[in-house]
């Protein structure tokens, strides 16, 4: 692996946006088409689900060629990425153990339980190659009409789903996987779901200072790897834009006003409650906005599209090249703290 500051001194926009993003991919195994997309599209990390995902061995095999195809074309590891949260987020196959939901662990209420779970669950992950786990959810049950989150949440209760989710970190950590706090600044009192729509939760900001935000504050005093945002809009925060895109959430709330310095990443670009609106500028905006890395989670011709949008707005200045390389300083710092497996 180069040094940073000699990787850095010489990057190109190219290079520079293809490390801003995470996307998917179809099918199961290597290919041609994959080897040509990373050659022109110099990725930060992929993300596989089920449809990657036909056995442990295969798994492996694939993994391992990513990697190597990563490295071969950047440099740097590859960030290789799962929503493997338990219950009905997971991505691995049959012959791989299931989890319980974080409902049911909630329920029973033993940190000690949840520690043990998400440390299984990092066991195979590592053991299959995977480095990055957008997991633990940190948003609370509030809405029973949630068709979203519900028993992907350990509570309604901040305090639980704290103590709760620093389990979970902890946990996944013992076994070199970085996490992901999500879906910032919280998903769990909506009632449409941001994959098909846009979701507006009306609420205060008080309501949110004292409730939805104390998990993730939680997770920055633990230096959580990553924080994802949600596609909803908050008019207490942002009447005009969901999270992901608001420079009111992602900088002057979650880096400035609460002090978080790792990775800020936004949810799928896929999901219909950016990609029906805003189609590809939406990337753009969000990365102005302040995240740090984008996501794409289907082999969909989006993904150039939203690369594209990304490196001219890096190339003509909309996105500073200070804040390009603060951006990659954190990628990078992240990279460097995993363990080859």
């Amino acid at each position: 692996m180069v040094s940073r500051t000699d990787w850095l001194d010489d990057i190109s926009a190219e290079m520079a946006a293809g490390q801003l993003f995470i996307f998917g991919f179809d099918g199961d195994r290597y290919n041609r088409r994959i080897g040509s997309f990373f050659e022109k599209v110099k990725l930060g990390g992929v993300i596989l689900f089920s449809r990657n995902i036909s056995s442990a061995e295969q798994t492996k095999r694939l993994i391992s060629d990513l990697k190597k195809l990563g490295e071969d074309t950047t440099g740097l590891p590859l960030f290789v990425c799962i929503d493997q949260e338990g219950g009905r987020v997971a991505r691995l196959s049959s012959d791989l153990p299931t989890f319980p939901t974080a409902r049911s662990l909630g329920e029973d209420g033993s940190s000690g339980q949840v520690g043990e779970v998400y440390e299984r669950i990092g066991s195979e992950l590592k053991n299959l190659g995977f480095n990055v786990d957008f997991a633990p959810c940190l948003d609370l049950d509030t809405n029973d009409a949630n068709p979203v989150i519900g028993d992907r949440s350990f509570s309604r209760d901040p305090q639980e789903v704290s103590r709760l989710g620093l389990a979970a970190i902890e946990g996944l950590r013992r076994q070199k996987i970085l996490t992901c706090a999500k879906h910032f600044p919280g998903h769990g009192d909506t009632s449409l779901d941001s994959h098909f729509d846009l979701p507006v939760d009306e609420r205060s900001k008080s309501r949110f200072d004292e409730a939805e935000l104390e998990p993730f504050r939680m997770s920055i005093a633990q230096k959580v790897d990553f924080i994802m945002t949600a596609h909803v809009i908050y008019p207490a925060f942002d009447k005009v834009y969901p999270a992901t895109l608001s420079k009111r959430i992602v900088t002057d709330l979650l880096r400035e006003k609460m002090g978080y310095d790792g990775i800020i990443i936004g949810d799928d670009f896929d999901m219909k409650a950016v990609s029906d609106r805003w189609d590809e500028k939406g990337a753009a905006i969000a990365f102005e906005a302040g995240i740090d890395m984008g996501m794409v989670c289907h082999e969909t011709p989006r993904r150039e599209n939203l690369y594209e949008s990304v490196r001219k707005s890096i190339i003509e200045g909309r996105i500073s090249e200070t804040s390009v390389k603060e951006r990659l300083h954190r990628i990078i710092s992240a990279k460097e703290r995993l363990e080859e497996v």
